[in-house]
């Protein structure tokens, strides 16, 4: 069934060509990707030839890339043969597929799958429709077994079948969708590079992270385990890293729920809510659930501070002397947020 991209639950990395949905990649582990800081990103590691540089490279291919986009987008419609070329050239010119190769369908029991390229001896499947196709949409220009499927659907249920296949890329020329075999069918997860964006905004660094996350090495080598390559490696860094986070997350909030419940009842202009707590009037449930509820907005509000949101782009403040204030009511307790550097000091009110 063709499904349209949920742009509200899509995140959007620091470059604007790049988005991400579902958890693939964590969006932290996609940025030190993009930083070389993620593990096994030396030169040698990308093939480069000693003498050459990985990010001279980069800028070389950029250019390639460019000139071959150029080309397809000279004709208002490209035709789904045109997009192949393209996406063929830029897989093999651009980002290391040498081995790329036309397959066209695969069969596997009484099921026929259209896989338009293979690169990696199989590792590395690739489903192509003209730019007049949406990638979530149903296409004319795929085999079918009398249902027609879109361009993601058709590389998941291939990657979702196969035992030789785990990453897979699926593009209309336009956009480049990088997925990899996932069970659920209700949540979509995949990261996405929008090539006009990039190619004719001459978005270079937006290109520079798109090409070392899905350069052919990445994926290993053809024989090999598929579980045994870079982006594998990255996916499952970055899900343990998320974890850890959540763990160390639960603590902090245990120990921010202690210090307001305690800040609250303990202060001297508190009598009030020192009665209520003591008749019933309010229960412990509902007190804890009043502080839970607070902080977990001053969570929210700093997740967006450090992300630059609380401002229009004219009126955002530099990173390091933002601040976030919440302004306390009379007779409330004031505590320091334990903030970072950079997030100020923060109050918190008895409003709750």
């Amino acid at each position: 069934m063709a499904r349209a991209i949920r742009k509200s639950h899509a995140v959007t990395l620091a470059f604007d060509a790049l988005t991400v949905e579902g958890a693939l990649i964590a969006p932290a582990m996609l940025a030190r990707i993009a930083d070389q800081k993620a593990g096994g990103q030396t030169d040698s590691d990308y093939s480069i030839p000693k003498g050459l540089t990985l990010r001279d490279e980069i800028g070389r291919y950029f250019r390639i890339g460019q000139a071959r986009f150029t080309e397809l987008r000279a004709s208002p419609a490209p035709s789904a043969a045109a997009t192949t070329r393209f996406v063929e050239a830029l897989l093999r010119e651009v980002l290391g597929f040498g081995d790329i190769g036309r397959v066209g369908t695969r069969t596997l029991g009484e099921r026929v799958y259209p896989v338009t390229l293979e690169a990696l001896g199989g590792r590395v499947p690739v489903v192509i429709v003209p730019p007049s196709d949406d990638l979530d949409a149903p296409s004319v220009h795929l085999p079918s077994e009398g249902r027609r499927r879109s361009a993601a659907s058709a590389v998941q249920d291939w990657l979702n079948a196969s035992e030789g296949a785990l990453w897979g890329l699926c593009s209309n020329g336009v956009q480049l969708r990088l997925v990899r075999d996932n069970a659920s069918l209700t949540r979509p997860a995949f990261i996405q590079a929008d090539l006009r964006r990039i190619f004719e905004g001459e978005a270079f660094a937006d290109f520079a992270g798109l090409w070392l996350l899905i350069h052919a090495s990445r994926f290993g080598t053809a024989g090999a385990a598929p579980t045994d390559c870079a982006v594998e490696q990255w996916r499952v860094a970055g899900a343990r890293e998320g974890i850890a986070a959540r763990e160390r997350l639960r603590e902090e909030v245990e120990a921010a729920l202690l210090s307001l419940g305690g800040g609250f009842v303990g202060h001297p202009d508190n009598a009030a809510l020192r009665e209520r707590l003591a008749s019933g009037e309010l229960s412990l449930p509902e007190y804890f659930g009043q502080l839970l509820r607070l902080v977990y907005r001053l969570i929210f509000l700093l997740a967006a501070e450090d992300r630059n949101l609380l401002h229009p782009p004219q009126r955002r403040l530099p990173r390091a002397s933002s601040t976030l204030t919440v302004i306390p009511q009379a007779g409330c307790a004031t505590m320091p947020s334990g903030a970072r550097p950079g997030t100020g000091t923060t109050t918190a009110g008895r409003g709750c």
